[in-house]
């Protein structure tokens, strides 16, 4: 806890704001509003978030801001805030169909509530409270238009499926930890959690949902917007990836026809020439793996940029220029990515695949990935691979089922082998602002209600790969601005 008065804290946020506005007026952006939300430099996604000044600022001030209204608010309002939110009137206004069919251009209660046939004083009442949370706006008596939040919900299904999963899968399972743990105190079964208290099930979700298509389809939306949230670009992992492992294999991975590799490329005497082979573990339709190749690929492209400017060079200068270059190139070695995943997703994988094929047969990016049905809790059956990738795959579990994945690849793994984690890790006592630790926090409550999971803090990571085994070693934690998630890179050292 801080000693700060409020006087201090006024005159920290309005030297901040002042700040804010003066660096929105240097680059030419408009300031925040209800109406247009957002301008382009304060977004999540522009420049990876926090890395301007602007968007540091922003953060900032939104810290500040939030610390001022906690000290200003009464205990038992702090203790509940579900009891005071936008989704108690935001569900009904999706349920109900006012969402969607909101006119741009605003529109009366009156004429809303004839074309939804619904009773208008409902109709009222609902958009009357989400305009308290600035979810539309009363223009006038009985008129709403549109707010930058209410033209999300308008826009964007994604958004409105999100917010119906909150409402109606994630808040009522939280509300039954207490239960789940009461009932099954030491227990580290998925099928012991808040969500099938509340749904009174014995299965875990997952194959529950398998039985309740309506529900496993708003599941998957919901999840697929999430997943297209900023934060969880897949450029923030393709960036800090470790192309260039330590794995001291040899010869070529030939493990599987499904990955066509041209002898002219496998060279066994020559250690550049061999495929550097990305295992997707629990990759799903392939689109991380999409993301990894096409930055590769990119990358690479830059490097023949680059010769094109090294001709330049003349005289010794050029030899020594031809020289480095044929080396970079040597360095730039053939990717493929084998994605794995449960049977009946691969089966839809290359569906997808196929059809992107079909639209360009010389799609490279899809030429280097090769998809394969595998369960994760068996052993790995692609054997020497440089690198294993874990995304978003462990905390979906708990640490004893989190072992298993972790031991069934141990088999495939050489020497110098990664295990790559994409991950939330979260932040240990005041390691940050309250605000990104409580994010973190509030996730690792969904997993408790969802599959009796966890999120982790980066002890927590260690401990687990130890608990697996000792030969792992953590080589690298990336932590990417703006990125909801973190990389860690744990080396086979066996």
């Amino acid at each position: 806890m801080d000693p700060f008065t409020l006087q201090e804290r006024v005159s920290t946020i309005a030297q901040t704001t002042t700040g804010l506005v003066d660096e929105l007026r240097r680059i030419g952006d408009p300031e925040p509003s209800f109406e247009h939300g957002l301008p382009p430099s304060l977004q999540t996604n522009a420049c990876a978030g926090a890395s301007t000044a602007a968007g540091t600022l922003r953060l900032q001030l939104l810290q500040q801001v939030d610390e001022l209204r906690a000290v200003l608010t009464e205990p038992a309002h702090l203790l509940t805030p579900e009891l005071r939110n936008p989704a108690l009137s935001g569900h009904a206004i999706i349920r109900l169909g006012i969402a969607e069919s909101f006119p741009s251009e605003g529109t009366t209660v009156p004429a809303l509530a004839q074309r939804l046939r619904l009773r208008e004083d409902l109709v009222r009442r609902l958009l009357a409270h989400s305009a308290t949370y600035h979810v539309y706006y009363e223009s006038e008596p009985d008129r709403f238009i549109h707010t930058a939040a209410s033209r999300l919900l308008a826009e964007k299904p994604g958004m409105r499926d999100w917010l119906r999963l909150g409402c109606e899968e994630l808040l009522p399972a939280t509300m039954q930890i207490a239960n789940s743990i009461l009932q099954h105190p030491d227990s580290a079964e998925p099928e012991h959690c808040g969500w099938n208290i509340q749904n009174q099930t014995s299965e875990p979700i997952f194959r529950a949902l398998a039985g309740m298509p309506d529900r496993a389809r708003l599941f998957a939306q919901a999840m697929s917007w999430h997943a297209q949230e900023p934060g969880f670009s897949p450029r923030y992992l393709a960036e800090v990836f470790p192309w260039e492992s330590t794995s001291s294999l040899l010869a070529p991975v030939r493990e599987f026809a499904a990955i066509s590799i041209p002898d002219d490329v496998c060279d066994p005497t020559n250690h550049y020439s061999k495929p550097f082979t990305i295992v997707d573990v629990g990759g799903g339709l392939g689109h991380i793996s999409r993301a990894l190749l096409a930055h590769y690929l990119s990358l690479s492209e830059a490097e023949g940029h680059d010769q094109g400017i090294q001709k330049s060079c003349s005289g010794q200068r050029e030899h020594e220029c031809d020289r480095d270059h044929s080396s970079r190139r040597h360095r730039r070695r053939p990717v493929h990515c084998i994605v794995q995943d449960a049977a009946q997703v691969i089966s839809q994988a290359l569906s997808t695949a196929q059809a992107q094929t079909a639209i360009n047969a010389n799609n490279v990016v899809e030429s280097q990935i090769a998809f394969q049905a595998h369960d994760f809790f068996h052993e790995q059956t692609v054997k020497g691979a440089d690198v294993y990738l874990l995304r978003l795959v462990l905390h979906d579990w708990s640490d004893k089922y989190a072992l298993q994945i972790l031991r069934a690849l141990i088999p495939a793994l050489q020497p110098g082998a990664k295990v790559v984690v994409n991950e939330r890790v979260v932040p240990g006592r005041h390691e940050v602002h309250y605000l990104v630790e409580r994010e973190a926090r509030d996730y690792d409550m969904y997993m408790m209600a969802f599959q009796n999971a966890r999120e982790r803090t980066l002890e927590d990571w260690k401990a687990l790969f130890g608990a697996a085994d000792a030969r792992f070693g953590l080589s690298a934690v990336h932590r990417p601005v703006g990125s909801a998630l973190a990389v860690l890179e744990f080396t086979w050292e066996g």
